[in-house]
């Protein structure tokens, strides 16, 4: 048997990502993976650090997020998957103004890479960007979205912890 030289496959080298592409992976890399948990594979960012300020340090967190989502639309992202990246803010926000168990949450959900890594996947790259006119109306929208439900939930959540110190307080008194 003759030696047969084997060629690997050669597979075409990726696009390299443009300066803004970059700049919203290193966004949400210090939203949720600035640093590391000593002894841990774990890492946390900025969004778990803003979430220790009750409630105002969640919305300031999906609002940066919210870049993010503005990005997406930039570049053309489905429709289906642009909606599951809200979804991803809208969960973090939610869950992440309840006290105490929020902050745990917003250190395991690392919804910005997430969402960035769904929109590099996703974009539509056969087709220009759309400007920042055309997204003006649409993140406008999501950020109205966004605050909404944001300090719904906050009044929601406010209210529970309030009727649960009431209850602590009744019961000792």
């Amino acid at each position: 048997m003759a030696n047969r030289v084997i060629i690997p496959e050669v597979m075409p080298p990726e696009r390299p990502l443009s300066a803004e592409l970059e700049a919203l992976q290193r966004v949400a890399r210090l939203l949720d993976e600035a640093v590391a948990i000593p002894g841990t594979r774990q890492r946390i960012g900025l969004d778990a650090a803003l979430g220790v300020v009750p409630w105002l340090g969640d919305v300031v967190g999906a609002l940066m997020s919210a870049w993010i989502l503005a990005g997406a639309v930039r570049h053309r992202v489905p429709k289906k998957k642009l909606g599951r990246m809200v979804l991803n803010v809208l969960i973090d926000l939610v869950v992440g103004a309840i006290p105490v168990a929020g902050d745990v949450f917003d250190a395991l959900f690392p919804q910005n890479v997430s969402n960035v890594k769904m929109l590099i996947d996703y974009r539509d790259a056969s087709r220009p960007p759309r400007t920042y006119r055309e997204i003006a109306l649409v993140v406008a929208g999501l950020v109205t979205l966004l605050m909404t439900v944001g300090i719904g939930a906050i009044a929601v959540i406010a209210w529970a912890t309030w009727q649960a110190i009431a209850l602590v307080v009744r019961a000792l008194g």
